[in-house]
Order: structure tokens, then sequence, then C-alpha cells
């Protein structure tokens, strides 16, 4: 299958130029023995130069980094007996080619009038044939029965959201939905549920009263306690701010809802200004889902010091607070009272960008509220976090990645478990 593609068009008075001001130094920065050797044939054709020149810039774009972090000379532009263009790689070139699973490159260069353009494709296997899933993630997905209906896949709620922070209840409710869920309930301030009911076409929105202030008051937990009842799990925090009242919704919903919860962001942080205690008291599972800064908060203890010891606090407060702990990291770390630890593979720098937890709030909820169990959905929605954002940097590299990137290849990302 093609892997990605690469055109690059030069103006061949441009290398005439570079030639002209700095010919061999020009030659030995942008081409190997090999080309030159073969430019010495053409008689320094400047079609010919000007030909393989473009031909660098588009196989680099196909590899997704642009010459830079590919040497010029990693990339080796040769012909055949008949004079038909075609790519050698080597180093970092070859070993991104490995990466993406490309097998072939194919080139074409023509010219017209003043320009001369190269188009590649790099074909094969592609990237995700040469992952290897670890056993005790794949076989954690549940298999998907032919005579099913929506509510067979779980009744989700996501209590979440404030005025300038509408983005976070959108990317846990639609990477819910991308995660396989049947029925995902968006509850959120009434002041917002105009924005929301735009941008989620698919969720059910359930909009509060909250007295104009664009977030929930203590008048929203009645309201909210109705819609919860016969929600499978919820998701709350992301994107809800703190406050007293906030503190104490989310205390009120902790200790009267006895299924599973995923508590993340704003809702770690109002438990950590309440009363932490709660977690201890409650009937139903509990995932916390902290960074660094948010289980400091929690702990009381500062940012350097968990990170000197990251799995014994991460197994400190599961133990603790009887909740599973899903610390954010380089290397996500899972842990439950029992002590079991999974620390996850997948995942790259790229993924530290806004949004990108609510959309892992979002996955593990989704995958307990389709019947998996919550230390097992938690080990395989870190998985598939992970996993989506690697395949979002195929396409869009680890500077321009965001959240909506993630969130987008979370159907790719399961497919490869499938």
């Amino acid at each position: 299958m093609i892997i990605g593609n690469g055109v690059d068009i030069v103006k061949i008075s441009r290398i005439e130029n570079l030639l002209i001001e700095k010919k061999y130094n020009f030659l030995n920065k942008i081409f190997t023995e090999k080309e030159i050797k073969y430019i010495n044939k053409r008689n320094h054709s400047l079609e010919t130069i000007s030909g393989m020149f473009a031909s660098k810039e588009a196989v680099s774009k196909i590899l997704g980094t642009g010459v830079g972090k590919v040497n010029w000379k990693d990339i080796e532009i040769l012909h055949d007996e008949k004079g038909k263009p075609y790519v050698k790689l080597y180093n970092e070139g070859f070993n991104l080619c490995r990466k993406l699973g490309i097998d072939r490159v194919y080139l074409s260069v023509s010219h017209e009038k003043e320009y001369a353009i190269a188009f590649a494709i790099g074909e094969g296997k592609g990237y995700i044939n040469n992952i290897m899933v670890p056993k005790n993630v794949k076989n954690i997905l549940p298999k998907r029965k032919k005579y099913s209906h929506k509510g067979t896949f779980g009744r989700v709620g996501i209590i979440a959201g404030s005025t300038g922070m509408t983005g976070a209840p959108y990317l846990s409710t639609m990477a819910a939905l991308r995660t396989g869920s049947g029925l995902v309930y968006t509850i959120i301030p009434k002041s917002i549920s105009e924005i929301l009911s735009i941008k989620l076409i698919e969720a059910i929105i359930k909009p509060v009263e909250d007295n104009n202030t664009g977030y929930f008051t203590l008048n929203s937990f009645k309201e909210i306690e109705e819609i919860i009842k016969d929600m499978d799990v919820l998701a709350i925090g992301p994107g809800m701010g703190v406050d007293e009242e906030r503190i104490e919704i989310i205390k009120r919903i902790l200790l009267n809802y006895k299924k599973p919860v995923v508590l993340d962001a704003d809702g770690i942080n109002c438990i950590s200004m309440g009363d932490p205690d709660i977690l201890s008291n409650r009937e139903g599972s509990t995932i916390i889902t902290p960074h660094l800064g948010e289980l400091s908060r929690l702990l009381g203890i500062s940012i350097r010091e968990i990170q000197k010891k990251p799995m014994e606090y991460s197994k400190y407060i599961s133990n603790k607070y009887n909740v599973i702990t899903v610390l954010k990291g380089a290397n996500t770390i899972v842990g439950n009272k029992r002590g079991n630890i999974y620390i996850n593979s997948t995942g790259n720098p790229g993924m530290a960008t806004a949004g990108s937890g609510d959309v892992l709030t979002g996955i593990i909820t989704s995958l307990i509220g389709q019947g998996v169990a919550p230390y097992e959905a938690a080990m395989l929605g870190v998985y598939c976090h992970g996993l989506a954002g690697d395949l979002a940097r195929i396409d869009k590299g680890e500077y321009g990645m965001i959240g909506r990137d993630i969130l987008d290849n979370i159907p790719h990302s399961i497919k490869i478990l499938e």
C-alpha cells in the first residue's frame, strides 16, 4: 500500500546560481560520489542536477522530516542502464523507512521549461505491520457480538467543562465514541451547552442549571444525580475548574454513585483541595489519571520527589485510597492496590499537548462502559492512547501534533489490536 508521497519543484536558475557561486562546495555537500560521477557523465547538465536535487527533497517529504534531520547524502539518487532514476537510502533515511514500513520508493522526474519536478511514492506494509502488541494488552479488547445494539456497548457519562474550557468535554466525549461506546452523555453547565450541541453531533448533550455562571454550582447536583443514575460509568473533571461548590459536587457524586468513575484533571484537583479520603469510602471502582503536578498536589509531595520513585508512589496512592492510578508521563504507569504495575511502551513527546489527557480519559471510560474491568481498561487505554499518538506522529510529526490528531487515530490504534 502507499505509505506516503512527496513532491518538489526546483527552479533551474536557482541551481545555476548556486553552481556559479560555489560549484564544488555545493556539489560535495549535496551529492554522493556516485551521484557526482553521474553528473560528470552528463556534463554537469543543469536539468540533471536540478532533477536530482528536487528528488532528494521529494523523498525527504515521504519520510516526514524534510532535509535537515535526514542528511542530503542519506538519500542517494541513482540511475539504471536506461537512465531511469531510483533511490537508495542510508543511515537515518534508511532507519525512518523501516520505522514507517516503507519497502520501496518510486521516483519520477520531469522538466517543464524553467523547472525540475520530482514526485516520489513510498510503498510497503506500513508502520502498523511492524507493531508487536503485548499479549497481556491485546487479549483485553472484547470481541463484539453480531447481535448487538448501542446499549450493549455502554452508557457513558462525561461530567466536564466550563466557560473557556469547552474543548475538554468535546475531546473526552469524542474519544469515548471513537473507542466504541454506544451512548455517550455529555453533562455540562447550561451556559456552554449551545457550543457543545454544535460540536458534538453524535453525543447526547445534557445541560444542567448553572445560574449563568458558566460552571457547575451546587444547584447543578440534583440534575446531575438524576442523569447519571442509569450510567454504566462516569468520567469526571476535564475542564471543570475548581472552587468550593465544585469540590462539594464531586464529593457528593463520588459518594452517591456506586459504579466505576474515572477521575481526571480538575476532578483530582477538587479532591486534593477537599477530602481525598472520600476515595477510600467509595463503593464503586475509581481510576485517577494524574500527571505529575496533580499527583504532587494530591499527595503533598514535590514533583521532584515523585520523579525519583514514580512506581513506588503509584503503588502507594493506589493502596492508600483504594484506587487504580494512571500516572501520566513519558512511560505512563498503571498501578492498583494489589501492587500490580504496568508500564506503557507506546507514545512520544508530541503527545505533551493540551487535550491529550482528555482523550485518554474518554478512552478508558469507554472501555469500562463496554465491560472491560477497570484495571485492564486502564492498561489497554494507555496503550491505545499512546499508539494513536505514534500513528499521529507519522503524519503530523511531534511538533505539530494536537489533541485532535490523537483523537482521529484512536480507530486505527484499535484496528491494530483487532
